[in-house]
């Protein structure tokens, strides 16, 4: 049986008051629900960067999640721009930035993949990538950064 640490994420550097509204049982809707009780703002529109899907800024509260997307899509992307606005992150164009996106990625896969989920689609899908994102309802990025974590042992047998 395969086990990641979930509590080595998360620890520290996140703001007061800023607990994840959200969790990996909810559809894109009921996480925009979920956001009418928080301080944090999300906006839909076309975002013309191609290398970008969505982006938080911290002095507006407000996140941009690119409209073409599909609800999947939107929804991996919407909680990647949560764990920014829990920790407050102002951006990714230094080191920092990268530490804070890295976090960000690793955070957004141990909240939407649960480890028995994800054993549950590994024997169901026959290991198959593709019918465990989709079974899990996340992107293949999502299932591959909870997969690379499982690879780098950030996890626990027993």
């Amino acid at each position: 049986m395969i086990l990641i640490d979930h509590k080595a994420y998360g620890r520290g550097g996140t703001l007061p008051g800023r607990i994840m509204p959200v969790n990996g049982r909810m559809s894109y809707d009921q996480m925009l629900q979920a956001l009418d009780h928080t301080d944090v703002h999300v906006t839909e529109d076309v975002i013309r960067d191609e290398h970008l899907t969505g982006v938080y800024d911290e002095d507006l509260k407000t996140i941009l999640i690119d409209s073409r997307m599909t609800n999947v899509q939107k929804r991996c992307t919407l909680v990647h721009e949560l764990v920014h606005w829990k920790h407050g992150d102002q951006g990714c164009s230094s080191w920092l930035g990268q530490h804070e996106e890295n976090r960000a990625q690793q955070e957004t896969a141990l909240l939407l993949i649960s480890p028995d989920a994800y054993r549950r689609a590994e024997h169901e899908c026959d290991a198959d990538p593709y019918s465990m994102a989709c079974q899990l309802d996340v992107t293949m990025f999502v299932l591959n950064t909870y997969q690379r974590m499982l690879h780098n042992g950030l996890c626990g047998c027993s």
